[in-house]
């Protein structure tokens, strides 16, 4: 009796152990089996096609988004407002179900249908969607908790919409006051905030079931030049960009993010001759040092920065040779999309000759079945169905986030109290974003609108200046004036001692404008950042927000900042 029962615990133990084995290892093993099986079953078009994500033309399925789907067999598309593909949730949606449809319809896999959807500047959706003030205000905020919460509820409102993947966050440090690409796109100046509200956000947005993509690596916030004209070069040492450009991608790769968009940008230290989209040793880098096993999509090839000495197709094929699993085909400037079929003729050339490694090939589109795999695209019986939800706790999240990010920089001799005495006084705004100066007067005190141009000629100031007259205190909006002289000359002729200045974008105009009277910045122009920023003006609420990039001479503090250095 006790020999049975032992041999029975025994055979209790074999087979926990078995199922442990079978669930740790065999399971794993079928998953691979399963994309093995589903590579050597797909012809070589059809795998080229997986590699490659879209744009197109209109709201609607055309004759050449059908050819795309059904005979180049791509990968996934992208929406943009700029191309008529979103006119309504409702639209993008059933425009989203025929994509899917085409593609089962076709015997195709489901598509990746990818957007940009960061927040604040960047939001390719408009209307019927929650509006968030971006990842600098949320930078200002410094909460992880808050970040998640809007990449949910951004996360939950894409999903409905059949959008599986967004280019989002931004990863990159801002640490150059005139880069014109990046700055309110990304959460600050410190490389520690920016990794951890990232992967906060990045954790958020797969646990709606969308794709998050941590870009642009190696690092595109100390730059000067916009990639999308030309080819931006950071010339710092290796330790530097271990130090700041990196830690954010390798917090994001710890957190499990399945995606990272590459740089369009020249680093001497890691690569003397290619831009890192183009760099075996940069992209290597992602997987050999940073064990990275996800996607790396690049950034899109029609953009500048790529076109020197090479076509799109030669840098889409060095692209792919270096490391790329997805290469995207944005909507650039002078670009149709008639171009793609050329494209998918030249990889599959590019195939068929060698130039391009059968196993270079498969490897990138295992990576792009697992990760559809991953999203359930490919899951027997899976069918598109999508219904428009905006969130029930967006409105509030994002009246949260812009209320906690206002930021009060300068209040010298109480600037904010003397202008809520009830005088009317002169408010100067860019004319070509009137629309937000109308939200903002909606909700403040009564005030003198001004509507110059955003970059107003020497006679412009001078009417200004003649119909502000003498007045004690002057209010003037401004965007990234540290990049507009003509803007900033109007804002240093009316007098830095009487202006209280709105900075709507970034903070670094301060850095030219040591003499202010007042400055309050709410990185932001959408309608829940205009009313918070109102609300502080008028004393109905305090400013929570903190710089999250650095100021020489200023030194920030909760409810505002403290100035030193005799500033």
């Amino acid at each position: 009796m006790i020999r049975t029962m032992v041999f029975s615990g025994r055979q209790r133990f074999a087979s926990a152990l078995l199922f442990l084995f079978i669930l740790f290892y065999a399971a794993p093993a079928q998953s691979e089996y399963r994309i093995e099986t589903a590579l050597a079953s797909m012809t070589l078009e059809e795998k080229v096609g997986q590699t490659m994500l879209i744009f197109f033309e209109g709201g609607a399925l055309s004759e050449n988004l059908s050819m795309f789907v059904s005979e180049l067999k791509v990968g996934g598309v992208i929406l943009y407002s700029s191309r008529n593909n979103i006119e309504s949730v409702q639209q993008v949606a059933s425009l989203n179900e025929m994509i899917q449809r085409t593609a089962l319809a076709s015997g195709v896999r489901p598509l990746f249908i990818a957007i940009d959807q960061e927040g604040g500047l960047i939001a390719r959706i408009r209307e019927g969607v929650t509006l968030f003030p971006g990842n600098m205000a949320l930078g200002a905020t410094g909460d992880p908790s808050l970040a998640s919460r809007v990449a949910s509820v951004m996360g939950e409102e894409l999903s409905s919409l059949g959008i599986n993947m967004n280019f989002a966050p931004v990863m990159d440090v801002n640490n150059n006051p005139l880069n014109p690409i990046i700055g309110v796109r990304s959460f600050g100046s410190n490389p520690l905030n920016v990794a951890r509200l990232g992967t906060a956000m990045i954790e958020a947005f797969m646990g709606k079931g969308v794709y998050p993509s941590a870009k642009h690596f190696p690092g595109h916030g100390d730059t000067e030049v916009d990639s999308h004209t030309g080819l931006p070069i950071i010339n710092v040492s290796r330790s530097r960009l271990e130090a700041v450009e990196f830690p954010p991608f390798e917090a994001a790769i710890t957190a499990g993010v399945p995606m990272v968009m590459t740089a369009h940008v020249l680093v001497p230290s890691l690569d003397e001759g290619n831009p890192a989209t183009l760099s075996s040793s940069i992209l290597g880098m992602l997987r050999s040092e940073m064990r990275f096993e996800g996607l790396i999509v690049t950034d899109s090839m029609g953009m500048e920065a790529l076109k020197k000495e090479r076509t799109m197709e030669e840098a889409a094929i060095e692209a792919f040779n270096a490391g790329a699993d997805i290469l995207l085909f944005g909507a650039d400037r002078g670009h149709k999309e008639t171009e793609h079929f050329g494209m998918f003729k030249a990889l599959l050339e590019a195939c068929r000759t060698g130039r391009i490694r059968s196993d270079r090939l498969d490897e990138a589109v295992g990576r792009i079945l697992k990760a559809k795999e991953s999203l359930g695209l490919l899951h027997e019986g899976w069918r598109p169905q999508f219904t428009p939800r905006l969130s029930p706790e967006g409105e509030a999240t994002a009246r949260e986030a812009a209320r906690r990010s206002i930021t009060i920089v300068r209040d010298r001799a109480d600037t904010l109290q003397t202008v809520r005495d009830g005088k009317k006084r002169p408010l100067l705004w860019p004319k070509e974003r009137i629309a937000a100066a109308r939200i903002f007067t909606e909700a403040i005190f009564p005030v003198d609108l001004i509507e110059i141009p955003e970059r107003p000629s020497e006679n412009e100031i001078a009417a200004a200046l003649l119909r502000i007259g003498d007045a004690d205190r002057v209010i003037i909006a401004e965007y990234d004036s540290k990049r507009n002289p003509e803007w900033m000359e109007l804002v240093k002729r009316t007098g830095e001692s009487r202006t209280l200045l709105l900075s709507l974008r970034t903070p670094y105009a301060l850095l030219s404008l040591s003499s202010l009277a007042g400055a309050v910045v709410s990185y932001s122009d959408n309608a829940p950042s205009l009313r918070a920023l109102a609300d502080v003006l008028k004393g109905n609420a305090p400013a929570e927000g903190r710089l999250p990039v650095e100021l020489p001479g200023f030194e920030t503090r909760a409810g505002g900042c403290q100035v030193v250095s005799g500033l």
